[in-house]
């Protein structure tokens, strides 16, 4: 579903409430016990974590509760696949915290439990665009609390434009424009060896999608029922990044790293990545700054979203919803704002000084809402993000023709969604 600007400017009576407030509904209890949570992303993501367990515990005191995180170095599908595995062998955790590409996944196999009342009672969430919450639901019931988000931008080195003489990228800049600036920031020593890339061409499903979606198509109808690797457009972005890579020279050969540290180090002028490499940029040092997308048929970005659920059967659910409470109540959501690891669901916290202040031109994440997709996720993401990405790597490889990539892949996820099928069909 589709964020727009209008949706965003929401009331925020509720984010001013007080702390006693926010948890209404969740007093203070002397249950013991444990509870496991498992959360995704980098150390910014496991300081918001640990603050709000220490919350939790000033009214839980004799609740234990552990936190081990995924870094999701190797996107979404392996997190489904481990998170599947946890449920099979009867160890898994009491909470989650997972992303958009996971929810029907999760939701359709009955093992998370559904948190309408908990939402319902919780004055907090008013300060959310609704369509976050739109996107956690499964066949009319909710599933998750959004947290965060991040829409996918292209972040730049301020300084190797300036070293070339190019003017920074503006709103309205077009696929020729890139590809124009990727050439000239792309720098080879004597040898012809390459010293300095343009762009990276990227590795990820999530990073990819802005090529498909501002050329007005997509890897998966709009309804995420089946592929649509046919359509000619999805052939002619596939042939734009490939150009890019052989054709101009500007890119290396996606391979199985991102190339974060390059661009970090300078050796890379532009990646595609969203709020969560700021806290690393500020780390280095690095004079970025962020622009949207460039356009072809749109402007349009990728969005994605960070929740957290809760598994089906968990034991003192009292204590798991209060938990669950302080790690998507306004406290959390400010300290993702300081901390930088995404972009907060809470609008309000969206505004702090701290969250405007880098990078530069910081107020185009919400800007960019308007124009923005989620990333396609069915029940079936796993098995879909891993066949396109084979055939996706194999193209951009060489190893086989743009025109073969895409009718192989076709193929391939036609069989994957049938199966899905067939599978949701026997519930």
């Amino acid at each position: 579903m589709n964020l727009n600007r209008r949706t965003l400017l929401l009331s925020t009576a509720a984010m001013a409430a007080t702390a006693a407030t926010t948890r209404a509904g969740f007093g203070q209890s002397k249950d013991s016990g444990t509870i496991r949570i498992l959360m995704n992303g980098g150390d910014a993501d496991l300081v918001t974590t640990n603050n709000a367990i220490a919350r939790f515990n000033m009214k839980y005191p004799d609740v234990k509760v552990t936190v081990d995180m995924d870094p999701i170095s190797t996107g979404w599908g392996d997190y489904v696949t481990k998170v599947l595995g946890q449920f099979t062998a009867g160890q898994p955790y009491d909470i989650y915290g997972t992303a958009i590409e996971t929810f029907q996944t999760f939701a359709s196999r009955g093992i998370f439990q559904p948190i309408d009342d908990f939402v319902a009672k919780n004055p907090n969430y008013s300060d959310f665009a609704p369509a976050l919450f739109d996107d956690c639901k499964y066949q009319g019931k909710t599933y998750f609390v959004p947290t965060s988000w991040n829409n996918i931008m292209i972040n730049y080195n301020r300084d190797l434009f300036d070293k070339a003489h190019l003017p920074y990228p503006k709103a309205g800049w077009t696929w020729d424009d890139f590809r124009a600036a990727a050439k000239a920031l792309t720098a080879k020593d004597s040898a012809g060896s390459v010293t300095q890339w343009g762009y990276e061409v990227p590795n990820q499903n999530f990073f990819l999608q802005p090529w498909f979606f501002s050329n007005g198509t997509g890897i998966l109808n709009d309804g995420w029922t089946a592929p649509n690797m046919l359509d000619p457009k999805v052939a002619a972005s596939l042939q734009f990044l490939h150009d890019i890579i052989h054709v101009d020279g500007s890119s290396p050969i996606p391979g199985n790293d991102t190339l974060d540290n390059q661009f970090l180090a300078g050796q890379v002028a532009m990646i595609s990545r969203g709020h969560w490499i700021v806290p690393n940029v500020k780390n280095a040092k690095l004079n970025m700054d962020i622009a949207i997308p460039p356009s072809k048929a749109n402007d349009y970005t990728v969005v994605g979203f960070g929740a957290v659920g809760v598994a089906k059967g968990v034991q003192n659910l009292p204590a798991v919803e209060a938990m669950l409470a302080e790690l998507s109540g306004p406290e959390l959501e400010i300290d993702v704002a300081k901390l930088g690891g995404s972009v907060p669901g809470s609008k309000t916290a969206a505004e702090i000084p701290e969250f405007l202040a880098f990078p530069p031109s910081a107020n185009l994440y919400y800007q960019t809402l308007a124009h923005t997709k989620a990333v396609p996720s069915p029940a079936n993401f796993q098995e879909v993000e891993k066949i396109f990405i084979r055939y996706y790597t194999a193209m951009m490889s060489d190893e086989m023709s743009i025109a073969d990539g895409c009718k192989l892949a076709d193929a391939e996820l036609n069989d994957s969604f049938a199966r899905l099928k067939a599978s949701l069909t026997k519930r």
